[in-house]
């Protein structure tokens, strides 16, 4: 599609002329209208949405734009994942602002697109209206908007309600600031549920060789794939010597779990790394991990024809066509693949079943396309009625077909690894991801609030380790 900018190269968020007398309310009780118009309006079968949206200050006070966020609620359809961005015009990325999604579960939307300001943006002031933004959704397949709850079909700029403006960090319907936020549909679980056994592990540890350390986790070491996972292009070992614990460079007296992969570019110079509970016994209940991805080599340089994959996931005994094969996977891929080009991904996937080809296997799978390196706390949520998807608080998807709900006890793994590599390139390199600490809760749904809530009263305690999980 060929995008034409048709506004001025200034600030994009220069006010404009007063609408209004200052001190009149434009929308009642919002204190900020939405102005829309679809410019995509020709294609609503297309593979995108082309969104122009405005704000306007309904108040008598000017609005840190960095204050609040904007909300486009849609459905996926049969996509598989989303893109989001602000697209400018045959120029440079639009200044000031960044563009996310989130996942819910309302009448008309599985999904949203949230435009966050940073503070350069500047203020809003009374009465004033910001220049366009144009916001783009791209699903890679064709996907339909009409059923989407803030599509609507008009080519110039009318006050739209089903656009939302909420105060920034907000719950995704939450510290509404204007228009009317959708509904039905369920909200993910969690809160309050009582907590009667528990694991917990802060990888407060010597080194990956204490006595301790190896009486709650296995390290891999193996000179052939031999799963989880089908073997990819290559047979590469599994090294113990990958994984160590090192202290943490921030948090003094800190430990954290370390797993690296190396290569340099053929089968027989790359290693992987892996660690896996002792123990295969959770089902049900509320995982979670603080996990640090990284972009970067630790060492060597970032060649984007290598593939690795950096993991925090569950999984019962890897077995081909079991019908009672279960695994619930964060997967992060700093260098994209599996279709998704050279762009950082985080996919989250939960398997009812293994085949010989992965393509065959009974899977569902959604993906994240943005930069996530850096520490993150993941939380999965399995409970007798889904599986929830969390990073950072936010929900990134939910997974509530029956059939992929854990038949059978599981483990609990991290692991780091290629799935493909650049054979041009035989210089040495090196991906790591870190964990700070592991966390299960039997049995029991909480909100990724309360994860962190236990954990900081764990640490309070001075609680390094704890387990109370009867296989």
């Amino acid at each position: 599609m060929t995008l034409n900018w048709k506004y001025s190269r200034a600030s994009l968020f220069a006010v404009m002329a007063l609408v209004a007398p200052v001190g009149e309310s434009l929308a009642g009780t919002n204190d900020v209208t939405v102005q829309y118009l679809n410019y995509n309006a020709a294609g609503p079968n297309d593979d995108i949405i082309e969104a122009n949206i405005r704000l306007r200050n309904n108040t008598t006070t000017a609005i840190p734009l960095s204050s609040i966020v904007v909300r486009y609620w849609f459905t996926k359809d049969n996509a598989s994942g989303v893109t989001a961005e602000c697209w400018w015009w045959g120029a440079s990325p639009c200044p000031n602002l960044t563009v996310t999604t989130g996942n819910v579960s309302y009448t008309g939307a599985d999904r949203y697109a949230e435009i966050r300001f940073t503070s350069g943006a500047g203020n809003l002031a009374p009465g004033a209206t910001t220049q366009a933004i144009d916001l783009g959704v791209m699903f890679g397949t064709n996907a339909d908007e009409t059923n989407d709850y803030s599509y609507g079909s008009h080519t110039s700029f009318i006050d739209w309600s089903k656009i939302t403006v909420h105060d920034a960090g907000s719950a995704p319907t939450g510290g509404l600031r204007g228009g009317t936020p959708p509904s039905g549909g369920s909200e993910p679980p969690g809160g309050g549920d009582p907590i009667t056994t528990e694991f917990f592990d802060d990888f407060s540890y010597t080194s990956a060789s204490d006595s301790t350390f190896r009486n709650w986790w296995n390290v891999r070491n193996d000179p052939n794939w031999t799963g989880p996972g089908p073997e990819p292009e290559y047979g590469a070992p599994w090294a113990a010597s990958n994984v160590s614990i090192v202290t943490d460079s921030v948090v003094s007296g800190n430990k954290l779990l370390r797993l690296q992969t190396s290569t340099s570019g053929t089968n027989a110079t790359t290693a992987q790394a892996e660690v896996s509970s002792k123990s295969r016994k959770f089902k049900f209940g509320t995982y979670a991990a603080r996990v640090k991805f990284n972009n970067t080599p630790l060492s060597g340089t970032r060649y984007f024809a290598d593939k690795p994959v950096q993991t925090f996931f569950t999984i019962t005994n890897y077995v081909l066509n079991d019908p009672n094969y279960s695994e619930q996977d964060f997967e992060y891929m700093p260098n994209g693949g599996w279709g998704r080009g050279n762009t950082s991904t985080l996919w989250m996937t939960s398997w009812e079943d293994t085949q010989q080809s992965v393509e065959n296997a009974d899977r569902v799978s959604d993906w994240n396309s943005k930069d996530y390196s850096g520490w993150h706390t993941l939380v999965l949520q399995v409970s007798s009625t889904g599986i929830y998807y969390y990073i950072d608080g936010a929900l990134l998807t939910s997974h509530t077909q029956l059939k992929y709900l854990p038949e059978t006890n599981q483990s609990i793994y991290f692991n780091i690894w290629f799935t493909e590599l650049d054979r041009a390139q035989t210089s040495s390199r090196a991906y790591h991801q870190e964990a700070d600490w592991v966390y299960f809760a039997k049995d029991a749904i909480l909100t990724p609030t309360e994860v962190t809530q236990r954990i900081a009263g764990f640490r309070t305690a001075g609680t390094a380790r704890k387990d109370t999980v009867v296989p």
